[in-house]
């Protein structure tokens, strides 16, 4: 079995107490939808997606057992982890770019050059339309911001 099916399995049996819950809540109708409209409907599209999955996997995608992006996914959640921690005490941008840098070096093999632009412009980027547009109380840290923002 490879891992399209696995997942797609996954994904169905996650959607099925989803819409056990979701149906408890009350469903409503499209004009006016209840607590569990949404749920239902995101969890019916899981089912889909799982079905295609399960009926029609990548051919040349790897088997459950052998070696797949596991390692990628791994540094993805340890970086993920290292964001929750370190976000207090080194701060937004730091943390961010740190976070963003590795993700496009490691996990999607881009150059080092293009993981640090990108990284830098995206942590900055997203500082100022959280931090100055939308007024967002982001942690600062150990980088000092200017005075306002």
């Amino acid at each position: 079995m490879n891992v399209d099916r696995v997942l797609g399995v996954g994904a169905i049996l996650l959607a099925i107490p989803v819409c056990v819950a979701s149906w408890g809540y009350g469903v409503g109708s499209p004009k006016s939808p209840g607590a569990g409209f949404w749920p239902l409907l995101i969890a019916v599209v899981m089912v889909g997606l799982g079905l295609s999955l399960i009926l029609r996997p990548i051919p040349n995608a790897m088997t459950a057992a052998g070696d797949s992006r596991w390692g990628k996914f791994g540094i993805a959640l340890g970086t993920l982890a290292f964001y929750m921690i370190a976000l207090e005490p080194l701060g937004y941008l730091m943390v961010t770019a740190a976070m963003l840098f590795v993700q496009l070096q490691w996990v999607e093999s881009r150059s080092w050059r293009s993981s640090a632009s990108i990284a830098v412009l995206a942590a900055v980027i997203s500082l100022i339309l959280f931090r100055v547009l939308l007024k967002v109380s982001l942690p600062a840290g150990v980088i000092p911001l200017p005075t306002g923002w």
